[in-house]
């Protein structure tokens, strides 16, 4: 195991770990939209981006936990 094998572990933990972060800032935001009872055009455009922006960081996240995984077995 070599200087350049431990620099890319940790900056792969550390990767992880932020976007873990963001991941659950972004799930646990209020969801705006829903508050109303007719809500606008913007605000359903709005929470449409949310999900979707929390679907992508969730697939990169669990990519992430992945290749972690097989760091720490492999």
């Amino acid at each position: 195991m070599n200087a350049a094998w431990v620099v890319n572990a940790v900056g792969l933990f550390a990767t992880t770990a932020g976007v873990l972060l963001i991941f659950l800032y972004l799930w646990n935001a209020p969801a705006l939209a829903t508050d109303k009872q007719q809500p606008t055009p913007e605000a359903l455009a709005r929470a449409k981006h949310h999900r979707n922006l929390v679907t992508a960081v969730g697939l990169l996240a669990v990519w992430l936990v992945l290749q972690d995984l097989a760091v720490i077995l492999l």
